[in-house]
């Protein structure tokens, strides 16, 4: 067929998105400037920067979905935001991380995923003060890692734990390197736009090519395409159009092919899979990930089906070893987005997916090698072994194949035991050819050398780590280099017994020339046995007759029909049999199962010398309640009583005498913990496939409910299910239904017990039943850890629904113009209180329009009334216990007190009443203090802060010690202390009349463009708002005590204006928003995890250019209005109500209004306050006159009234009904004749037979 006519199998793969239950949602993902993607996966796990910094990595299970907790266990893997990040390809749980804080770590990820925070790596390594860039795997030497830091490329051995290699010929910053498929070449492309080949095991210049390519010094990647001598590379032009270029070795000056697609300023991250030819292109950024074909011919790039979804912030390629084959997914890509990480499946389409369609797949790169980092140095070439992904060839059918090597210890001692057995081997092929022995097939049994390659193993130090293998596809043996997930929870099986062959292992020493004798002696006198075919099954996949075989045989197994899992395709067929041991009998095929955990699957693993322990490491997510009737006979209660300790049977003897046990096996990963699915949980009602199981407002409910009854863990120190040990003993005596644990008074310590113990419960019950276990619900405790409802729906708060309305229009005040844009960032530009509003005015002289808030409509065209300054206006501020008195602060360093009439400006005037010369410079802001009166402090450019006496007008206090500009200063509730957030990325906390410098100091925002600061509960917390280090807006909450690191960071978006906070101390609720935007940010702040919870946000119709909340005594408590603010829009200053939906509105809400602290009232002079008389904060109920409480009402109707009390009615109420009744009846038309009788019947002798 000629080339323009050949189809490709892969030109119609479309993309598959599943449904968000099955994502992984809730994440918490920042901006990052890096040439990293973001994200990486193995056969296992996926791993991805966590929060605002990236200092943090998140590691799932490959298969996990559902919402995630912000308190998950978590990588805290470096200081600074993690670069990149890649898995090995020969172990599935190691992690390679790399990092602007010039580090780069090892990480051994458990088998069963993070259960707990890590932050102690296996080995570290340094790039001296350069920020890395780039890390990963060589693709054919084992343990060999490699890494960029600006222009140089290192290469590290990991079992010496040592640099092997490291160049610094390029002239910048190495933004992309890849390594060729067989290892030889390394591409790497610059910021300097040239893409450079290099050898590095040459003794001379490791740079073999290099040539200008894209002409930005914007961020390009460079990817090898497999093993052919081409590479692609994607960047930016001149013009900033982005390009994909291909370019090959034998040409490399000249592009093969260039493809030049938009202008969009996101970075092309290529993905590339070797086997099918198929690139992925996904944009930082873009919400749009391209799928090519890329040909060896003209057109060289083939489009396929593009896919358009969330905006991407990271992708990566999830190995060819987990994808489901039987599904005709030929890849899968990990989109990580701000919240989620999204599969995205490729599949193609065909007919049915019951068969392996092997066109599809071809023989991919295998898990093994047996190149290590050493000998790949040394010259030596050595490609990975391929390995087929059909289900018939692989041992476990179409399960993942998941390679775990254990740690950095374990890993490296099995690298040095197959490089020892390689070693041994060659001696004695090398002993054989020199004793003059003969060493053709013919003579020399292969299986005797295999024999001996298991003495080997057997010899070394391999920690149970064995992976079946096939060499020639038609023998086997146990390797210890390598295992799978799968293979675990199977022991050993068809150990031969090798008689003939003589190896005395004593002393650690192998006796080779004993071996090689035996092994001449038995080529000689052994005759070749040919293989045993494989058994024939019939088209309906029956049974083959039984058959006796020896113990030395190995069964072949027959290639199973393997259907898709996750979704349901019709068998039209009986289900396909395949088997593995040589005990083939009717009654074992088609008998039912064993349950697991059961007595018979105890009792059966016990038989085959199988570890009870390891047997339930595999956990199912299901509750098994399990009925057993069948009766122990003496052995098997003597075997059970063996393997208990003293402690046990003394226990068991004397405290188990109920004879019903509950098995419940949960899902600990921490994953599962924190969803919120529901899929784990003890509930009936919520079981995953339970018919009762409805909405979620349900089972929201439930769970509201459970929580009451159940103790809140302080600290959970393992994610197991959690046992009291007093709950062995007494699990017989408490129920099911309504308890979890009931512990003595002076008890309140949890121990966790693991899943392996389990077992050695159930057989402690065993030894004293007698012989028949029955079901029971009620005389069984449940065991399961108590969880709050808040970790399982998220925190529920009383404002959770609040509503913001803005007033009617009769309220507004209308046709405000001329509003200035030009007012600093540190000034919120807008001030208003219960009587006027304050506007800043653009133009010269630095005008301040009053206007009052008694007097709403449509305001007159012409010159508005204004505060005449004749300077710049860099802040001002109603003073709280004065609503006529304005200060404003200018740029000569001059504060102006304004005082205001009643009913207002009638016309512009600049006769202040007071002036104080403040600064020599430039104000920043200035704040009035909470309850003293006439304390105002001011803060300049000078880099100090002052506070003022205003009766006096005499500079009182001085606050030193910050070293740039400072944006923003708070006063804590009590008046006493002062937090203060500078453009250093410092937080101080001030004692003002006992220290001019902070008595505290932390870390806080990262971003330069501006912050603001604000105390909370009780002023034990502190909320502060600012940029991180791409300008993306976030809020975090610090402790008072510890502001070393937020206890919390909640990003938003990414905009230039700086979110103003406003703090309502009564509800702890916190609205920010920004000058320009639409939307009040809503959340509720509080004690514990995750510090800030998410409440209903409120979008404007507009934009507003400031926001100003009144005090608390001004809102309609009647109509449940907790909160009241003024907002300034363009033309218009409208009134803002937040409110909480209430049914019974009539009354007063008292757990919505607390006393509230009086903040419009001062409680003590100046002289009092600079003089430490400090008096106590007054606090008022809101509660109107006349009006009842909710909590009263609610206590009237749960009063519990007496059962021998009834209510008699006078017999005058009952002459009264009786009378209403009769009145009601004679105005009723009624007729007492049925219609049916009327009707003419049948005569009775048509009914006779």
């Amino acid at each position: 067929m000629a080339w323009r006519f050949k189809a490709s199998k892969y030109k119609n793969a479309a993309p598959i998105v599943p449904k968000p239950e099955s994502c992984i949602r809730d994440i918490c993902v920042g901006s990052y400037q890096t040439f990293g993607n973001n994200i990486a996966a193995s056969a296992a796990f996926m791993a991805f920067n966590w929060e605002h910094t990236g200092a943090s990595v998140a590691v799932l299970p490959l298969d996990d979905c559902g919402r995630k907790s912000k308190t998950m266990p978590l990588l805290q893997a470096h200081t600074d935001t993690v670069t990149d990040l890649e898995f090995s390809p020969f172990h599935d749980g190691l992690l390679a991380t790399a990092s602007q804080d010039c580090l780069v770590k090892l990480w051994h990820i458990p088998e069963k995923g993070l259960e707990v925070s890590l932050s102690d790596p296996e080995c570290v390594f340094s790039h001296k003060q350069r920020r890395v860039e780039t890390v990963g795997f060589h693709p054919t030497a084992d343990g060999l890692l490699y890494s960029t830091a600006a222009g140089c490329v290192t290469l590290f051995d990991i079992t010496t734990q040592s640099e092997l290699y490291s160049n610094n010929e390029h002239t910048d910053v190495i933004q992309s390197a890849s390594w060729k498929q067989d290892g030889t070449l390394l591409a790497t492309s610059s910021k300097d736009k040239i893409i450079r080949i290099l050898d590095v095991r040459t003794d001379s210049s490791p740079i073999k090519l290099f040539t200008e390519s894209h002409q930005s010094i914007k961020d390009s990647r460079v990817v090898w395409l497999g093993d052919q001598n081409r590479i692609l590379s994607t960047g930016f032009d001149a013009a900033r159009l982005r390009q994909v270029i291909i370019r090959d070795l034998r040409n490399f000056t000249v592009p093969e092919k260039t493809l030049e697609l938009d202008c969009s300023t996101g970075i092309l991250i290529p993905l590339y899979d070797p086997d099918t030819n198929m690139l992925f292109l996904a944009g930082k950024g873009d919400t749009t990930i391209n799928y090519l074909e890329v040909t060896e011919k003209e057109p060289f790039l083939i489009e396929g089906l593009r896919h358009t979804g969330e905006q991407t912030k990271g992708a990566c390629l999830v190995p060819k070893r987990a994808l489901k084959v039987m599904e005709g997914e030929v890849n899968r890509i990990l989109q990580l987005t701000s919240n989620m990480v999204i599969p995205i499946m490729y599949q193609v389409p065909r007919k049915t997916y019951r068969d392996f369609h092997s066109d599809l797949y071809p023989e991919t790169s295998g898990y093994k090698t047996e190149l290590n980092a050493v000998e790949w140095f040394n010259g030596n070439n050595l490609s990975v072994p391929k390995i087929s992904l059909d289900p018939g060839k692989r041992t476990f059918g179409d399960a993942p194949i998941v390679i775990h090597r254990g740690n950095l210890n374990e890993f490296k001692k099995n690298i040095e035991n197959i490089s020892n057995k390689d070693i041994i081997l060659s001696k004695a092929v090398t002993s054989i050819n020199c004793n003059g022995f003969q060493c053709s097939n013919e003579h020399i049994n292969d299986k005797k050398l295999l024999q001996y390659e298991k003495k080997v193993d057997k010899k070394s130090e391999t920690d149970d780590v064995s992976f079946l293998i096939s060499k020639n596809d038609t023998r086997k043996t146990n390797e210890s280099k390598y295992k799978t997930d799968s293979e675990k929870d199977n022991s050993r099986s068809n150990q031969e017994s090798i008689a003939d062959i003589s190896l005395e292992c004593e002393n650690e020493q192998i006796n080779s020339t004993n071996l090689l004798y035996q092994l001449q002696l038995d080529s000689n006198s052994s005759a070749t046995i040919p293989p045993k075919p494989m058994p024939r099954t019939s088209r309906n996949n029956s049974l083959p007759d039984a058959v006796h075989l020896s113990s030395d045989d190995v069964i072949p197994t027959p290639r199973p029909r393997i259907a898709a899992i996750s979704s349901y395709k019709p068998r039209l067929g009986p289900k396909p049999f395949s088997c593995t041991s040589g005990d083939v009998t009717f009654d074992k095929v088609f008998s039912v199962p064993v349950a697991p955990g059961s007595l018979e699957n105890i009792h059966h693993l016990e038989s085959l010398n199988i570890n009870v322990g390891q047997y339930n490491q595999t956990k199912p997510d299901l509750i098994v309640e399990i009925e057993i009737k069948k009766p122990l006979n003496d052995y098997e209660k003597n075997e059970i009583e063996k393997s208990l300790t003293t402690s046990e049977r003394r226990k068991s003897s004397t405290d188990f005498t109920k004879s019903t046990e509950k098995i419940f096996e949960q899902n600990n990963s921490e994953s599962s913990e924190n969803s919120t699915e529901g899929e784990d949980k003890p509930d009936a009602d919520l079981r995953r496939l339970s018919t009762t199981r409805s909405s979620i407002a349900e089972r929201r409910r439930l769970y509201e409910n459970r929580s009451k009854s159940t103790i809140e863990e302080k600290t959970m120190h393992s994610p197991v299910p959690l046992r009291r040990e007093s709950s062995k003993v007494e699990s017989a005596n408490l129920t099911s239904n309504n308890q979890n644990y009931i512990t003595n008074a002076g008890e309140g310590k949890r121990i966790s017990v693991p899943e392996d113990k389990l077992s050695e419960e159930r057989r402690k019950n065993i030894l004293n039943e007698s012989g028949i276990i029955k079901k029971s619900s009620t005389d069984v405790s449940i065991t399961t850890s108590t969880k709050r409802t808040s970790t399982v729906f998220g925190r529920v708060s009383k404002f959770r629904h609040l509503k913001g309305t803005p007033g009617h229009k009769s309220t507004h005040i209308e046709n405000v113009r001329n509003i200035s844009r030009q007012i600093p960032g540190e000034c919120n530009g807008f001030h208003a209180n219960h009587e006027r509003v304050a506007v800043p005015l653009s133009g010269p002289g630095g005008k301040i329009a009053i206007f009052e808030l008694n007097q709403p409509g449509r305001l007159p065209d012409g010159v508005i009334p204004s505060l005449v300054n004749g300077n710049n206006i860099m802040d001002f501020q109603w003073d709280p216990f004065n609503p006529k008195r304005l200060a404003v602060a200018c740029d000569d360093g001059i504060v102006k007190l304004w005082y205001i009439n009643d009913g207002g400006l009638k016309e512009p005037t600049n006769a202040h009443e007071k002036e104080l010369v403040a600064h020599f410079d430039k104000i920043y802001f200035i704040r009035f203090h909470p309850l003293a009166e006439d304390i105002l402090l001011t803060a300049s450019y000078d880099m100090t802060i002052k506070i003022w006496n205003l009766h006096t007008m005499e500079e009182k206090c001085l606050l030193l010690g910050h070293t740039d500009q400072i944006f923003d200063f708070a006063w804590s509730p009590c008046g006493k202390l002062g937090a203060s957030v500078c453009k250093d990325g410092k937080i101080r906390i001030f004692n003002p009349r006992k220290s001019e410098i902070a008595i505290l100091e932390g870390n806080g925002p990262v971003g330069t463009r501006g912050a603001r600061i604000s105390f909370a509960l009780e002023g034990q917390y502190i909320v502060c708002t600012g940029f991180d280090k791409v300008s993306e807006r976030q809020i975090s909450v610090y402790n008072v005590h510890k502001l070393s690191t937020p206890l919390n960071t909640m990003s938003l978006d990414v905009s230039p204006s700086i979110l103003i906070p406003f703090y309502d101390e009564d509800s702890s609720t916190l609205f920010v928003t920004g000058k320009g935007d639409s939307t009040i940010y809503c959340y509720e702040i509080t004690d514990e995890e995750p510090y800030i919870c998410a409440l209903s946000h409120h979008r404007c119709n507009s934009l507003h250019q400031g926001l100003s909340f009144l005090s608390k005594n001004h809102c309609d408590v009647a109509n449940v209005e907790f909160s009241k603010a003024y907002r300034l829009t363009n033309t218009t200053i409208e009134p803002l109500s937040f409110t909480v939906p209430r049914i019974k509105s009539e009354l007063f809400q008292d757990d919505l209004f607390p006393p509230t602290r009086v903040t419009w009232k001062p409680i003590m002079s100046p002289d009092d306050w600079f003089a430490s008389n400090d008096k106590r904060v007054v606090k008022i109920s809101l509660q109107p006159k006349g009006m009842d409480t909710l909590s009263s009402i609610q206590v009237c109707q749960h009063k519990k009234s007496d059962p021998g009390q009834f209510v008699v009615k006078t017999e005058n109420e009952k002459t009264k009904q009786q009378q209403i009744q009769k009145a009601v009846s004679a105005r009723l038309e009624y007729n007492t004749k049925l219609e049916q009788d009327e009707m003419e019947g049948v005569d009775e002798n048509e009914w006779q037979d």
